[in-house]
């Protein structure tokens, strides 16, 4: 008798490995349709491109006021007086040309409004005085306690600081003087 177990079933010479090869026409097969694919998408892809970039041209011309066309060519260049005449009615901020210039402008605006006089509502009678002017009238508001402080007497009765009530100084609308 043999060592061998047969499976039941099975004969034995089907136990090993396979007889047949892949055949080399399955490869090339699969190879050539693997080409073709990819250069259908890829002409799929260039196609949907070259219809985005189109679309994009088009919108773009009606939608933005700044470009100017010269003919088929789409320009994007922008001058200064380009972009004044076209927002100068509609209250669009534009952008700075030199930078710095409208930021020093607004701080010399700032400083003369803080150092002079001026109406800020004329018609309600609301002025601006200068800022020193101001510190001085404010301190004359502050209450000041002539005799120093008990630190025991602040713990238990607290510290009671007299309001003397609002000052009787008032800006003359006759002192004024208008921007």
């Amino acid at each position: 008798m043999s060592d061998e177990t047969m499976k039941p079933g099975l004969p034995a010479d089907d136990t090993g490995f396979e007889h047949e090869d892949l055949s080399s026409r399955g490869v090339v097969a699969f190879m050539v349709g693997l080409a073709v694919t990819g250069i259908v998408i890829y002409f799929i892809i260039v196609g949907m491109y070259s219809f985005l970039d189109d679309y994009e041209r088009k919108q773009m011309l009606t939608a933005s006021p700044l470009t100017t066309t010269g003919g088929s060519a789409i320009s994007r260049v922008v001058t200064q007086s380009d972009a004044e005449k076209t927002f100068k009615d509609n209250g669009a901020p534009l952008l700075e040309v030199i930078e710095g210039v409208e930021l020093r402008k607004d701080l010399i605006n700032q400083e003369e409004q803080l150092n002079t006089y001026g109406w800020v509502d004329k018609k309600a009678g609301v002025a601006h005085i200068p800022i020193e002017r101001a510190m001085e009238l404010t301190v004359g508001r502050i209450p000041v306690r002539q005799q120093p402080l008990d630190a025991s007497a602040c713990i238990t009765d607290g510290c009671p600081v007299p309001y003397p009530g609002p000052p009787s100084t008032k800006v003359e609308p006759d002192k004024v003087k208008p921007k």
